[in-house]
């Protein structure tokens, strides 16, 4: 008797699927950060604490949420093959919005914005999270230069691990306001922690495939 599961099947539904999950993940975290953080920014409640600097804090909010918002609605419409065009003009926001937080933070990371008075501006957290935003710039250019010359796996292996260091600032910001932070140097080998390891296990899973056992060559 012939099987039911033929090439009819309906494919399964992108939130059962283990990207799907993971997304899912990303952006429920992504949005209780945002909460936490960003709306105090966006409603001007917390002028006071950002004296002489909230109009760059506020510039980096916009730029975040977009990258936030634009990122995994884009990584969502990839998954799907099904909507090119308007992936495409998502995409082009998500870099647009993404390079503008990126280089709001690095203005606000050098600049004396919540250091201690008469400290130095390059901290352990500072250089961090200074690298974090220039790699990100880096992974981005990579992955629009990949979809210009139509290598789209390598483009789309790009915006995930991209997307991934959007999601990790956001972990880093919910993790240092953790007591348990405490035992990690106050906080400065999270700092770093934060986003590296997001980082390595999403390089595993994306080359997972590429070093998996080859398939018996037919006769």
């Amino acid at each position: 008797m012939a099987s039911t599961a033929g090439p009819d099947r309906k494919p399964r539904a992108l939130w059962g699927t283990r990207n799907g999950i993971l997304l899912a993940g990303a952006i429920v975290s992504s949005a209780v950060a945002w909460w936490l953080i960003a709306w105090p920014v966006a409603t001007l409640a917390n002028i006071p604490a950002h004296q002489g600097h909230f109009w760059l804090t506020f510039a980096h909010m916009v730029g975040g949420t977009g990258m936030l918002v634009l990122g995994g609605l884009n990584l969502y419409l990839a998954a799907r093959k099904d909507r090119y065009p308007l992936h495409r003009r998502v995409g082009q926001s998500y870099l647009a919005f993404g390079t503008f937080g990126a280089l709001m933070a690095i203005a606000v990371l050098l600049t004396p914005a919540h250091k201690a008075l008469g400290g130095p501006i390059l901290t352990n957290r500072t250089v961090s999270l200074l690298t974090l935003a220039i790699a990100w710039l880096a992974f981005a250019g990579l992955g629009w230069r990949a979809a210009l010359n139509r290598r789209f796996t390598s483009h789309g292996h790009w915006m995930v691990r991209s997307y991934v260091l959007v999601w990790s600032f956001v972990f880093c910001r919910i993790g240092s306001r953790a007591e348990l932070l405490d035992g990690l140097g106050g906080g400065q080998a999270f700092a770093w922690l934060s986003w590296v390891g997001p980082l390595l296990i999403c390089e595993m899973v994306l080359q997972w495939d590429d070093g998996a056992r080859k398939a018996p060559r037919r006769a």
